[in-house]
């Protein structure tokens, strides 16, 4: 006799369940997986790696020299990063820009970069913070994948790279400069965040991903604070380049 008084409750109750499940789906479709050496792939070492030239993260909002200064310092750690390393065999920048322009292809890298956005923004992950959401493996895995376009675009664009089977995105993931109050001090911060992502261009999927960020501070009392500015990115980009950017990445011996 009570059930039919119930009713009204449960059905109350699980449109509600079904509301906070629809507003909350982004997150929860969202898989978090972990960056690094993905274990498919734990005893594979890509025979040629086309390396890309920095790309900058759409979020990023920097003015052009600063943009340009952060993408050298980070091209520039890539191509250290290969030197001395017998196992981890790729074509530069220079080379992968070359190989295009042979193919007419020379658009090719921001075609490229334009589907991966594109994919991050229809998942959602579009963020100052995160812009990567959980992590690059939990991106890639949910929106790049199984992405036709992606698909396609790897396939040409190893076609023209003479067949390297691997490709290597540098990113500059974001770049922020705060001020605020430290414990009564006046603090101002630059922080910056790099990320790398290997793809395997035959499948499509994501082998090795790695993302460090660096930061500095600087603080004054508030009464000497007038002329305080903004720390140089020369101590954000020391403290996020690091050796440990490269950590298990495949074929890469350490070498100190």
């Amino acid at each position: 006799m009570t059930i039919p008084r119930l009713l009204p409750f449960v059905r109350v109750a699980t449109l509600s369940i079904a509301a906070s499940f629809a507003t909350s789906s982004c997150a929860t479709l969202m898989t978090r997986e972990k960056d690094g050496l993905q274990q498919e792939f734990a005893s594979h070492i890509p025979a040629r790696t086309a390396v890309l030239p920095c790309q900058v993260w759409m979020n990023v909002r920097l003015s052009s020299p600063d943009q340009k200064l952060l993408c050298d310092k980070l091209d520039e750690a890539v191509t250290d990063g290969f030197r001395t390393q017998p196992y981890m065999r790729g074509f530069s920048p220079k080379v992968v820009a070359r190989l295009l322009d042979q193919a007419k292809w020379p658009e090719a890298v921001k075609e490229g970069f334009e589907i991966v956005e594109t994919a991050a923004t229809n998942a959602g992950c579009v963020t100052g913070a995160n812009p990567f959401c959980a992590s690059v493996a939990s991106l890639y895995s949910a929106s790049l994948a199984n992405n036709p376009a992606w698909q396609m675009w790897l396939a040409r664009f190893s076609d023209t790279q003479k067949h390297a089977d691997a490709v290597l995105v540098p990113i500059l993931a974001s770049a922020t400069d705060t001020r605020g109050n430290d414990r009564g001090l006046v603090a101002m911060s630059r922080s910056v965040n790099f990320s790398l992502w290997l793809v395997d261009t035959n499948s499509g999927k994501l082998i090795w991903a790695r993302t460090k960020s660096g930061s500095d501070t600087v603080r004054a009392l508030p009464e000497k604070s007038a002329s305080l500015t903004v720390p140089a990115w020369d101590v954000p980009v020391k403290r996020a380049l690091t050796q440990d950017f490269w950590r298990d990445y495949p074929g890469r011996l350490v070498l100190d």
